[in-house]
């Protein structure tokens, strides 16, 4: 382990404000079974800024997700976690030890040998800066569609139609695994500027990317829908319902809440999501199955470092990267994200400070 410091620069999220400074290094923390990260880089996700607004719903076997994307370094490795200092690691949120935000110089993960196991999970291979990319984002999309074929029955999505609302980083990766499972896709977004970096990033062609507005123009055309913006809206659902042929199944992905139902029926689509379920209703003329998936497990991340590996030309997840950032940048960043003044297409990434 390397010379362990007085002080480190960590971030905070208190009342819907995000802060940055230097902190006492917790020497107590180090315990037997703790694991403390140093992370190279961090991912913004939407469901950082939906914590920061307080339009999360925080579960309580999972906990807070702010700062949850990142791959680093272990810095020190207590004696009963099963981790050495050294080792490239990335960090499953879904299992939720007590651990402390990503967004900072060290991250502080404790919990049982078995709870680390799932929590910190290694990166295999070389991870420089010349080719990053965020695994937990991509493990969930692995594991959503794992379960989609799963509840469906299905072996893969050869031949499939797939349409995906949102083409924000998760809507991208879908279409990436969809197309590596056999399907076609057609990917719709509202806004001109996530749908031009999809094209100009060689992330989607022409015809694979088109504007929510012509949804209207491809009614009952789609086996799977899938609903993957920041927010499953009420329209949104609705505009999934229309794209759907009778038989398909629509899955729920983008953030649900306590409460949701899909339109015009009783379904609760927050319970279908977290539950991972898929239950069938009649909508609009049409049979319908609404499914749901959320988080991952480490084996998701393990398939997701499997894809990258082998099929590199089907997993451009580095093209995602739109902008890199200093982390003493994050909080007036995140804040402008939040506040809408600014609404970046792809994923922006937060570097840590060069090591010394």
């Amino acid at each position: 382990m390397s010379t362990v410091p007085s002080t480190y620069e960590t971030t905070r999220l208190r009342d819907g404000v995000v802060s940055f400074g230097a902190h006492a290094f917790p020497h107590e923390a180090l315990g037997d079974d703790t694991v403390v990260i140093r992370p190279d880089h961090m991912g913004i996700c939407r469901a950082d800024v939906k914590e920061i607004l307080g339009s999360r719903d925080v579960p309580e076997d999972r906990g807070p997700l702010f700062g949850h994307e990142l791959v680093g370094s272990v810095f020190f490795a207590g004696s009963r976690s099963g981790f050495e200092a050294g080792d490239t690691v990335t960090l499953n949120p879904n299992i939720t030890p007590h651990r402390t935000t990503g967004f900072a110089e060290y991250v502080f993960v404790r919990g049982s040998k078995e709870q680390l196991e799932q929590a910190v999970v290694r990166v295999p291979g070389p991870y420089d800066g010349k080719d990053v990319w965020m695994p937990e984002p991509f493990a969930c999309i692995v594991h959503a569609l794992r379960k989609l074929l799963e509840l469906t029955g299905l072996d893969s999505l050869g031949g499939k139609r797939v349409g995906i609302v949102g083409a924000g980083c998760a809507g991208l990766m879908f279409a990436m695994y969809a197309r590596h499972l056999g399907a076609s896709v057609t990917v719709f977004n509202r806004g001109g500027v996530r749908r031009a970096f999809a094209r100009e990033q060689g992330i989607l062609a022409a015809d694979e990317i088109r504007p929510l507005s012509e949804a209207g123009a491809y009614p009952d055309a789609f086996d799977v829908v899938v609903v993957a913006p920041t927010v499953a809206t009420a329209e949104l659902l609705e505009t999934a319902g229309r794209l759907a042929r009778d038989g398909a199944v629509v899955l729920v992905y983008g953030g649900t809440r306590k409460g949701d139902r899909f339109p015009g029926g009783p379904v609760d689509v927050d319970a279908v999501r977290r539950g991972e379920l898929l239950t069938w209703v009649d909508h609009a003329g049409k049979r319908l199955g609404v499914s749901g998936a959320y988080g991952c497990f480490k084996e998701d991340y393990e398939e997701g470092f499997r894809l990258r590996a082998e099929y590199p030309e089907a997993f451009p997840l580095d093209r995602l990267v739109s902008r890199r950032i200093p982390l003493d940048e994050f909080p007036d960043f995140v804040m402008d994200i939040a506040a809408g003044r600014t609404d970046p297409p792809g994923k922006v990434l937060v570097e840590a400070a060069p090591r010394a």
